[in-house]
C-alpha cells in the first residue's frame, strides 16, 4: 500500500438548514485512462439487500481540470460521464441531500452528522482500488469518529473505495464509552440521547466481545472497533462493517428489561457479522458490485446462522436466562409455523430473491415466502444438533465457524461456494449432509423441531386452545375493521373476502373489534354470514367457520426425558 493518498476525498458541512454535504474529489490524471472520466454512485449497500438509488440524492455535480470546467453528461441512473477528464488532474464535486437518520443512509443537521459509505461517497471508475485520504471540515465543537486510519483531527486514510463504504463517519459532540476486547480498543459512541446506563453498556457491550472473541480465538479488527448506536424516538435495525456497526434503537427501552436484551441480541448479531459476513462470506459478496443486485442463495448462511448465535451468546454470558431464551426460540418456530410461505418458498430461494421479497414485504408475503433469518436461525439450530449428535458431543457448530474462518478467510482470503460451505459442514459433522441440506434448504420440508428437542430434553406444546377462524387477520382503524391477510385455501379465501375489504357484520351483528376476536363467540363448523364492502360497495359472503391454524408454542424441560438428554439440554445452553 502507498505511503501517501492517490485519491483525496474533501467533506464540508456549510449549510446544516438545506442538509446538504458538498463533496470534492481530487482524482490525479495518471490514475486515468481513456478520454473520459465516469464518476458512480452505488446504487445499494453491502448487508442490505435491496436497491436504494442513493443518486436520487445528488445535485449540483461540477468537473474542473486545470484547463477549467468540463462538460458533464448523465450516463445513466447512477453514472455521469465527464467529457475530458482523464487527460488531467481532475476535481469532481458534488452536493448530497442528508437527512434520514438510519443505518443505511446519511444524516446531516446543525447538530452532528452521520455519513454512510454508499449513500455519500461517490467514486471515479477505474479508481476503486486505490488509496484514499478523507478530509472531513469538523464544525468548531465536533469531533470525527470512524474505524480507519486518523492522520490527524478530521483527516483519515482508507485503503480503497471498498474500506471508505465500509467505514460509516459520526461527527459531532456524542457521549463516548471506552472498552477494550481481544487486544482490540473499542469505542461506543452514543448518537443521541436515551436513559442508558453507561456502565451497564460497558459492562454487557464487554460481555457479548470477550464472548465472540473467545469462540473464535482473536479479534479481526483493526485499528479499532466502534459501536455507532443511534438513538431515536420510533425505529430499528442494524447494519454490520469489517470494523465497525451501526444500531438504531428507540431511546427509553434501556430500563425495559425485555426490550434493552432485544437491543443486546441486536448488539450481539451485528457484532457476530464482524466474523460471519465480514470475513466468513459468501463467495458472492465481495468484491461488490456497486452498479446492481449481487445475488447469493447463501444469505441463510450470513444472517442465519448469525441469527442462532445472537441470542446463544446472550445465554452464555448470562443475559437471558435459560427460560428466555428458551422463549425466543420458541418465539422463531411460532413465526415460521405462522407462515404459509414455509409451504411456498426454500431457504435458498428466499435468499436469492431477497432484493424483491425480504425488503419488499406486501399483504401476500405470508403467503408467499419466508425469511431467511428467521427459518435460517432454525436450520443453523439444527445443524448444530446434528454435529454435537455426530460427534458424540466433542464438536458443534462452533466448530464449523472456526474451521471456515480458518479455511477460507485465514488461509485463501476468499469466501465460499454453497458447495464448499456444505462439504466443509459435512466434514465437521463426519457425516454426509446433502439429505439434510436438500429438505431443509433447498426443500421446503416441515422441520423436525420435536426430534431436536427431545435430544436435548425439551418438549414443545401448543398454548392456543381451539377457537373458530377463517383464516383472515383484521385490524381496527378508527370504526373500521379492515382486513389486513387473507391466508391461502383458507375458508375465507373460498368464500371471496380479501386484503382491504371493511368487515360490517355477522349474522347480521354489527362487528366492532377484530374479526379474530368476534369469531371466538361461534363455534368450530358453525355457518356464517358475513356482510363486508369493499370499494364503497356492499357484499355477503356465507361459509363455516374451521379451527384457526395459528400456533403459539412453548418450549420446556420434558419431565420424562432420560438423563444423557438433559445432560446435553444443560451443556447446549448452560
Amino acid at each position: 500500500m502507498s505511503t501517501t493518498a492517490k485519491v483525496k476525498y474533501h467533506v464540508s458541512f456549510e449549510n446544516a438548514n438545506s442538509h446538504n454535504v458538498k463533496v470534492e474529489i481530487d482524482i490525479p490524471a495518471k490514475l486515468l485512462k481513456g478520454e473520459d472520466a465516469l464518476f458512480k454512485i452505488p446504487v445499494w449497500t453491502p448487508g442490505s439487500y435491496k436497491v436504494r438509488e442513493f443518486a436520487r440524492n445528488i445535485t449540483d455535480i461540477r468537473a474542473l481540470s486545470k484547463d477549467g470546467d468540463l462538460q458533464v453528461e448523465i450516463e445513466d441512473k447512477h453514472s455521469w460521464r465527464i467529457k475530458g477528464g482523464a487527460n488531467s488532474d481532475l476535481t469532481l464535486s458534488y452536493e448530497i441531500y442528508v437527512f434520514t437518520l438510519g443505518v443505511r443512509e446519511s444524516y446531516f443537521d446543525q447538530f452532528m452528522a452521520f455519513l454512510h459509505g454508499p449513500s455519500t461517497f461517490g467514486y471515479i471508475d477505474g479508481c476503486e482500488n486505490e488509496e484514499i485520504e478523507l478530509t472531513l471540515d469538523l464544525l468548531d465543537d465536533w469531533e470525527a469518529y470512524a474505524a480507519l486510519k486518523e492522520k490527524s483531527k478530521g483527516k483519515f486514510i482508507a485503503d480503497n473505495y471498498d474500506h471508505l463504504a465500509d467505514s460509516p463517519i459520526a461527527l459531532g459532540d456524542f457521549d463516548v464509552m471506552e472498552y477494550e476486547s481481544g487486544n482490540v480498543p473499542h469505542k461506543v459512541v452514543m448518537i443521541g440521547s436515551g436513559n442508558y446506563n453507561r456502565d451497564q453498556i460497558v459492562e454487557d457491550f464487554k460481555k457479548i466481545s470477550d464472548e465472540q472473541v473467545k469462540l473464535f480465538g482473536e479479534h479481526p479488527s483493526s485499528p479499532c472497533y466502534i459501536h455507532f448506536i443511534q438513538n431515536v424516538d420510533q425505529g430499528g435495525g442494524g447494519l454490520e462493517h469489517a470494523n465497525c456497526q451501526t444500531s438504531q434503537v428507540e431511546r427509553f427501552v434501556y430500563n425495559d428489561p425485555a426490550a434493552y436484551r432485544k437491543f443486546l441480541g441486536l448488539i450481539s448479531h451485528e457484532y457476530f457479522h464482524l466474523w460471519n459476513v465480514k470475513r466468513i462470506r459468501p463467495i458472492e459478496l465481495g468484491p461488490f458490485d456497486y452498479d446492481k443486485e449481487n445475488y447469493t442463495e447463501q444469505l441463510w448462511v450470513a444472517e442465519g446462522i448469525t441469527s442462532y448465535y445472537d441470542d446463544l451468546i446472550l445465554r452464555r454470558v448470562g443475559i437471558h436466562t435459560r427460560e428466555s431464551y428458551l422463549e425466543e426460540m420458541a418465539k422463531d418456530i411460532n413465526r415460521l409455523q405462522n407462515q404459509r410461505g414455509r409451504m411456498n418458498m426454500s431457504l435458498d430461494e428466499a435468499s436469492k430473491l431477497a432484493w424483491v421479497k425480504a425488503y419488499m414485504p406486501d399483504e401476500n408475503s405470508l403467503n408467499a415466502t419466508i425469511s431467511y433469518y428467521n427459518k435460517g436461525k432454525l436450520v443453523a439450530w439444527m445443524l448444530d444438533q446434528l454435529i454435537v449428535e455426530r460427534s458424540l458431543g466433542k464438536r458443534s457448530l462452533d466448530d464449523l465457524m472456526r474451521e471456515l474462518y480458518d479455511s477460507y478467510f485465514k488461509k485463501e482470503d476468499r469466501g465460499f461456494s454453497h458447495e464448499e460451505f456444505m462439504a466443509t459442514a459435512s466434514k465437521v459433522a463426519d457425516i454426509d449432509l446433502s439429505e439434510f441440506f436438500e429438505k431443509y434448504v433447498f426443500g421446503k420440508e416441515e422441520l423436525p423441531y420435536k426430534s431436536v428437542l427431545k435430544f436435548y430434553g425439551l418438549i414443545m406444546t401448543d398454548q392456543n386452545k381451539p377457537v373458530p377462524g377463517l383464516g383472515v387477520k383484521t385490524k381496527k382503524d378508527g370504526n373500521q375493521i379492515l382486513v389486513t391477510y387473507v391466508e391461502n385455501a383458507s375458508h375465507g379465501e373460498h368464500a371471496g373476502i380479501s386484503v382491504n375489504d371493511e368487515i360490517i357484520s355477522i349474522n347480521n351483528w354489527r362487528v366492532k373489534d377484530q374479526l379474530e376476536n368476534e369469531l371466538k363467540r361461534y363455534h368450530i363448523g358453525e355457518k356464517v354470514m358475513i356482510q363486508f364492502a369493499r370499494n364503497g360497495k356492499m357484499h355477503e359472503t356465507q361459509m363455516m367457520l374451521d379451527q384457526d391454524s395459528t400456533v403459539n408454542y412453548k418450549i420446556e424441560s420434558d419431565p420424562n426425558a432420560d438423563e444423557n438428554a438433559k445432560v446435553r439440554g444443560e451443556r447446549w445452553i448452560n
